[in-house]
């Protein structure tokens, strides 16, 4: 198993939950009005630090890791000007 930790910052977040759909993930957790800082700058939701993320995290079998990887990889060459995607993937020891 692996666990994908996306994180969107944009006016459409369900397209986050789309592909994943699409891309055979069996399930996800959504988390809004998440705040940060990156290699683009921050996101606080303030005036100084306008935005907001939504989190998304997604247990996906390891046979498909790669296809998921490939499909927000192809999703974040979709985004406009302003969104962000970024993801992760780490292993799953267990999940229950």
């Amino acid at each position: 198993m692996r666990m994908f930790w996306i994180v969107y910052t944009g006016s459409t977040p369900e397209r986050v939950a789309t592909a994943l759909h699409a891309l055979g993930a069996p399930g996800w957790t959504r988390m809004d009005h998440a705040h940060g800082a990156g290699t683009h700058g921050r996101v606080e939701g303030t005036r100084a630090w306008p935005g907001e993320e939504s989190v998304y995290m997604a247990v996906v079998p390891a046979d498909r890791a790669a296809a998921v990887s490939a499909g927000l990889a192809a999703e974040q060459q979709r985004l406009a000007p302003g969104e962000r995607l970024h993801f992760a993937v780490a292993p799953i020891e267990h999940f229950q």
